[in-house]
C-alpha cells in the first residue's frame, strides 16, 4: 500500500502541513499540495494520484465540491472531504459526489488514518476487480444503443435493456437483461452519457448516490425499498419526490 499517492487540496498552509506530515508518517506519498480547484485538476491530469484529501472551502472559482465533482466525472478519483461546515445543505451537496469519507475539522491523526486506510482498501479492491473482469470505457449513445468499447471491441447495449447501474468505487456495474457490464467510469459520468438519449432522460433515475435504475424495471416499492429485477435497493429521501413523479408517468 505504500505506492498509494495522495493529493492534498487545502488553502490553509498550516493545516496542509499537518495533513501531509500525518500522511507521510502512515507511509503514503503526497504527490502535491494545492490550494485551489484548477491546480487540483491539473495535478490529477499530470501525476494521477490515487486519492484526494479535499477541503470543501478552497481558493479560486471552484469550491471543493465542484472540484471533486469534476474529478469524479473525468478521472474517477476517490475523495476524502475535510470541512469545518456542519450544515445539512453542504453535506447533501457534497454527498452527491460519492466521497469515501467526511472529516470534521480539526482533523485528528486517528480519524485521518482510519479514513485513508478505508479509502486505500477500496482503491485496491477496485483495481483488483477491474483486473479480474473485462473493463469497458464509457461510450456514447448511438440511435437506441449505448456504445461501450475496450481496446479491441465495440459493444452495443440496448438502452431499453438497462435494468440498473450501481457504483462500485471508481467503476460501475451496468446490469442489462443479458449480462452485467463493468465500466471504468464513475456513475455521474455514465448517466451524463446516457442522458444524451430521450429514453434515458425520461426513464433512468438515481435513487441513491450510488444507484440509478430504469423506472420501467421497478416491480415493487415497499417503504424506502425499491425492487428492480431480482435486487432490492434503498432509496434516499432526497430522491423520493422525483422517483414517484417518474413512476406516475409510466
Amino acid at each position: 500500500m505504500s505506492s498509494i499517492k495522495l493529493l492534498i487540496v487545502e488553502d490553509d498552509f498550516f493545516v496542509a502541513e499537518e495533513i501531509q506530515a500525518s500522511v507521510e508518517i502512515l507511509g503514503f506519498t503526497v504527490s502535491a499540495r494545492v490550494d485551489n480547484g484548477k491546480d487540483a485538476i491539473k495535478e490529477v491530469m499530470d501525476n494521477k494520484p490515487d486519492l484526494a484529501i479535499m477541503d470543501i472551502r478552497i481558493k479560486g472559482e471552484m469550491d471543493g465540491i465542484e472540484t471533486a465533482s469534476q474529478l469524479a466525472k473525468d478521472h474517477g478519483i476517490p475523495i476524502i472531504y475535510m470541512t469545518d461546515q456542519s450544515d445539512q445543505e453542504t453535506y447533501e451537496k457534497a454527498k452527491e459526489t460519492s466521497p469515501h469519507a467526511f472529516l470534521q475539522k480539526p482533523v485528528t491523526p486517528i480519524t485521518l488514518q482510519r479514513s485513508i486506510e478505508l479509502a486505500v482498501v477500496q482503491v485496491y479492491k477496485d483495481k483488483k476487480a477491474v483486473e479480474n473482469k473485462t473493463s469497458l470505457e464509457d461510450g456514447v449513445v448511438l440511435n437506441k444503443h449505448y456504445m461501450l468499447k475496450n481496446k479491441k471491441e465495440l459493444h452495443a447495449v440496448k438502452l431499453e435493456s438497462i435494468i440498473r447501474i450501481k457504483a462500485e468505487g471508481s467503476y460501475c456495474e451496468l446490469k442489462t437483461e443479458e449480462k452485467v457490464w463493468l465500466i471504468a467510469r464513475p456513475l455521474i459520468a455514465i448517466i451524463g452519457s446516457l442522458n444524451q438519449s430521450l429514453y434515458c432522460r425520461e426513464n433512468l433515475i438515481k435513487i441513491s448516490r450510488s444507484v440509478a435504475v430504469n423506472v420501467n424495471r421497478i416491480s415493487k416499492i415497499d417503504g424506502n425499498m425499491v425492487t428492480v429485477g431480482d435486487e432490492n435497493f434503498a432509496f434516499g429521501e432526497t430522491y423520493r419526490a422525483l422517483l414517484f413523479r417518474r413512476i406516475q408517468k409510466i
